[in-house]
């Protein structure tokens, strides 16, 4: 993945709604980098502030092809410091989105340490009553299908074909075995609450 260096690359950061070059969002060579961040060619967005992004109420479409893209913005060195309410409000946003962000790892080692599960549950797991472990949900029998299909010495592709999941799910199903097999038994057992359906 490529960085895409806001005053190296675009012409965002000098265009106003006074520029002869027109509008931003007319512009050739800026639509071109949007649409580049929301295919994804970019990791990141550097720029100073994003003020440095683009002026007049672009930033909007230059944030939602980023999320789309995948593409972090990040921004380099201090800000300017003309507009102190602008450039306050702007720090306390990224200072609380890290705190946010750190908060969320920190969460997840705990779990971790617990021995919980965490995440979005695999195909065919739901999380159990308190939210812990994964449990077999809804889709559970496709799972023990896949499993019959490929001790009975069906492929991969057939299995994919025979249950109408794709083949990436059933591979990835396939993978795990003694994941869900350990996973089936602690609900068995009655280790946690399974939802009820």
């Amino acid at each position: 993945m490529e960085v895409l260096d806001i005053g190296i690359h675009t012409g965002f950061s000098s265009m106003t709604r006074d520029d002869p070059a027109g509008l931003l969002d007319q512009n050739e060579r800026v639509q071109e980098c949007v649409g580049e961040l929301e295919a994804g060619e970019y990791s990141h967005l550097v720029a100073w502030d994003d003020r440095r992004i683009c002026r007049d109420e672009y930033f909007s479409v230059v944030q939602y092809a980023a999320t789309q893209g995948d593409a972090e913005i990040v921004y380099v060195g201090d800000v300017n410091e003309d507009d102190l309410t602008f450039d306050l409000k702007r720090r306390i946003e990224r200072d609380t989105k890290e705190e946010e962000i750190e908060k969320s790892r920190r969460a997840i080692d705990r779990r971790k340490e617990q021995g919980y599960d965490h995440g979005r549950p695999r195909f065919g797991m739901t999380y159990d009553d308190a939210g812990h472990y994964q449990v077999p949900g809804e889709d559970f029998d496709t799972v023990l299908e896949i499993f019959r299909h490929d001790r009975n010495g069906k492929s991969r592709r057939e299995i994919a074909e025979e249950v109408e999941i794709p083949l990436g799910t059933v591979q990835n199903v396939l993978d795990c075995r003694d994941w869900y097999v350990e996973r089936e038994k602690i609900a068995e057992n009655g280790s946690v609450s399974i939802p009820s359906k």
